[in-house]
């Protein structure tokens, strides 16, 4: 079914306005704009679209073909292309090949640039995606509430000998742990490159771990490695100043960046819109011992995020400047630690630590809850596989304390919303 099969059921703004509609459902959002339409005009064709804004989370490529109305065959190449662009995610499961949906942002914009493709117009996609970024509201929708997407990962060897570090809060752990590891191009700085604003910093950085390496590997969107070839990228990234962000998890950790201030989407519009808690900051932050910073300014420009300022004594000794850190803009990355000539900067435990979702499930959940999703997180789910996502949510609330429950109050309260809860929880009962 090509094209002209799609012109004749919907107008073709029809379509890529339901596909906006379809994606804003996602947790991080996609508020419609002259900038989202122009990107989505860009990477997806009018069948593309067409497609894409019926998915639920994950549909087997059977029931999609059915849904659809499609050859099953035709369907199977289409998403094949589909999914080589960046545009789905798929997998096969006891012989049966599933399609995921992929939001903007940590989605399709990654999967655009994270190899090369001569055969793709990349100084386009590069442009459209700075005017996507440079919309505010689409920004908010992606950092809004407080469960972000990511998280600062510690240079554990920035902290006092005497710490006791968990497993989760290592980024050695992540790549040690990991069943299966692969690497592709970091999408940010290759999209900065594009536009003419790239650093020197290094390219093949960025890594993902077990099923989410193979499904970007299955793609031709990454490369498996090993461990130990894993370990040395993340060595490299350290040594030329990049923070490591991780999949905001405790459990099975699905990919690290290792990001600089310049280039990296999510820290530039941290910077830009004073979104201080779009990256959940490590549970360390930086200190600097006053009697002995020389105010060189090396942290300061050596932090991702601005969070460290270097400010006048005011006559305070000899010295004319010594750093200060701003404890609500820290990341707790420990850069500046390895920064610093003079041994200034060291690590302390925060007092507040931000939590941490177990698993992605419960992380989606709390993105739902918290960004009144709730009802879209449940349409999208119930009578399909991940049915057990929206079990979540409600496992979610009901271990909420008192004041946050009378928050989400106002997101579940509706009628249709409740009726919705009766129907996953007979669809989970099922199996």
């Amino acid at each position: 079914m090509g094209h002209t099969a799609v012109s004749e059921r919907l107008d073709l703004d029809e379509e890529y306005r339901l596909l906006q509609e379809r994606l804003d459902r996602n947790v991080t959002g996609a508020p419609d704009s002259a900038a989202m339409r122009r990107v989505l005009r860009l990477l997806f064709t009018p069948e593309d679209a067409h497609i894409a804004r019926q998915l639920p989370v994950i549909i087997s490529l059977p029931k999609l073909a059915e849904k659809l109305d499609r050859d099953l065959n035709d369907l199977d190449a289409h998403i094949t292309s589909m999914a080589r662009r960046g545009l789905v995610l798929d997998f096969e499961r006891k012989g049966v090949r599933y399609v995921m949906a992929a939001p903007v942002v940590i989605g399709f914009f990654e999967y655009t640039f994270m190899r090369e493709r001569p055969d793709a117009p990349m100084e386009e996609y590069a442009a459209a995606f700075e005017d996507l970024f440079d919309d505010e509201d689409f920004i908010r929708s992606v950092f809004a509430g407080s469960t972000q997407v990511g998280r600062s990962l510690v240079r554990e060897e920035t902290l006092p000998a005497e710490t006791e570090i968990l497993d989760w809060e290592r980024a050695t752990h992540a790549i040690e742990s990991a069943t299966t590891v692969a690497v592709s191009l970091c999408p940010c700085r290759i999209d900065a490159g594009l536009r003419g604003e790239g650093c020197d910093a290094p390219i093949r950085t960025c890594l993902t771990f077990n099923t989410a390496a193979i499904t970007l590997s299955r793609s031709g969107l990454a490369e498996v490695i090993t461990n130990e070839e894993a370990m040395g990228i993340l060595e490299e990234a350290k040594a030329a100043g990049l923070a490591q962000t991780g999949d905001n998890v405790r459990e099975s950790v699905g990919y690290m960046c290792n990001c600089c201030g310049c280039c990296c989407g999510m820290m530039r519009s941290i910077k830009k819109y004073d979104i201080y808690d779009g990256i959940v900051p490590s549970n360390y932050l930086a200190t600097i011992d006053s009697a002995v910073c020389r105010g060189c300014t090396k942290c300061a420009k050596a932090c991702p995020v601005g969070a460290i300022s270097v400010e006048p004594t005011n006559g305070k000794g000899l010295r004319k400047n010594w750093a200060i850190v701003d404890a609500d803009r820290c990341l707790g990355c420990g850069v500046c630690h390895d920064a610093c000539r003079w041994e200034a900067h060291g690590m302390e435990e925060r007092d507040d630590p931000a939590y941490i979702p177990a698993s992605t499930m419960e992380r989606v959940a709390l993105m739902a809850i918290e960004r009144g999703k709730l009802a879209d997180l449940l349409l999208d789910n119930v009578g399909t596989r991940l049915a057990p996502l929206a079990a979540t949510a409600l496992g979610v609330l009901e271990k909420m304390p008192p004041w946050k429950m009378a928050m989400a109050n106002g997101v579940i309260r509706s009628k249709f919303v409740s009726t919705m809860l009766g129907l996953v929880e007979k669809q989970v009962a099922r199996g």
